[in-house]
């Protein structure tokens, strides 16, 4: 058994509640970043919420709390900030000649592992990545990416479009303090499809053209006692919850939260030995859904194309 990721789903990020509005009006006033949904009434853990469009499949989910959360120095440097979401795009210099025309701290492009890139530094202090492949590119999420753009295919659930030139969060990048230990944890023990490696950096397939970047450059942490306490995460979309946990539990696999069930599935957080925090969700059929409440289209467009990606392998 392995766990059957369909993608990422969301990338969060734990905000203090006093930069919701300065952070929203620079992702979505700013970047041009569409929201998706925005919820101001406080939840279980005393957050408000704000949901911003990753591109195809993809959420980027704002979780304002309370003002604990600090931020380090290193988390504006991209050689060391602990993880990082990037952008697919298109016309790297036009987009940065752009942005900096706002007059946003953008870092100079620079190469990097199968193509270019640059980051902009938001208002907590994060970077948000953006990188254009190289023509060339030998991986078939990159090939796969450049048919969806040339054909049209990119998926959007209706809200307002991405930027010009933005396709898709492509990758997630954590910074290791052991690159090698930390390669071994994803793949031997994760079981994470391993599909490109090169000095100092490792790629895995997450699913539906994403990929898990692994680079040095990190802070081993400890595991954080809860997800919120955590400066990031990511969440996978799986097939199921349970078999993940079922499959997870005996490899001695840290645990931040239990499976618990919220109105639209199963979710669990786990964290890796140097403390990056990762969730794993399934979503339960529409119909199964608590009385009245809202169809995700994401949610739909997902198990679509999981069902016509595995239907692919079982052809082949």
């Amino acid at each position: 058994m392995a766990i059957e990721i369909m993608g990422l789903g969301w990338h969060v990020r734990f905000v203090p509640a006093s930069l919701m509005d300065v952070m929203s009006d620079f992702y979505v006033k700013t970047l041009g970043v569409p929201r998706s949904g925005k919820m101001r009434h406080a939840d279980g853990y005393a957050e408000q919420k704000d949901y911003l469009w990753g591109g195809e499949n993809i959420i980027m989910n704002h979780n304002y709390g309370g003002e604990d959360v600090a931020v380090s120095p290193r988390e504006a440097d991209p050689e060391a900030a602990r993880q990082v979401p990037l952008f697919r795009v298109g016309a790297l210099d036009s987009i940065v000649e752009g942005l900096r025309a706002k007059g946003l701290p953008v870092r100079d492009p620079r190469r990097c592992f199968g193509g270019r890139e640059a980051f902009v530094v938001d208002p907590m202090g994060m970077l948000l990545g953006l990188r254009q492949c190289d023509a060339d590119s030998p991986l078939a999420q990159d090939r796969e990416a450049t048919r969806r753009r040339l054909r049209g295919e990119a998926f959007n659930p209706g809200c307002v479009s991405l930027p010009s030139d933005w396709q898709e969060i492509g990758w997630i990048r954590i910074r290791a303090a052991d690159l090698p230990a930390l390669i071994g944890f994803y793949r031997d023990v994760m079981g994470f499809p391993l599909v490109a490696k090169a000095p100092g950096h490792a790629l895995f397939d997450i699913g539906d053209n994403t990929l898990l970047e692994l680079a040095p450059g990190g802070i081993s942490r400890p595991a954080p006692k809860a997800q919120m306490a955590s400066l990031a995460a990511m969440i996978l979309r799986v097939v199921s919850v349970p078999r993940v946990v079922e499959f997870l539990r005996p490899r001695g696999v840290h645990f931040v939260h239990e499976m618990f069930s919220p109105a639209r599935g199963n979710l669990t957080y786990i964290a890796d030995p140097e403390g990056n925090v990762i969730g794993f969700t399934d979503r339960l059929h529409p119909g199964a859904y608590v009385d009245k409440m809202p169809v995700y289209p994401e949610d739909i467009e997902a198990q679509r194309r999981w069902v016509e990606a595995s239907a692919g392998a079982a052809r082949r």
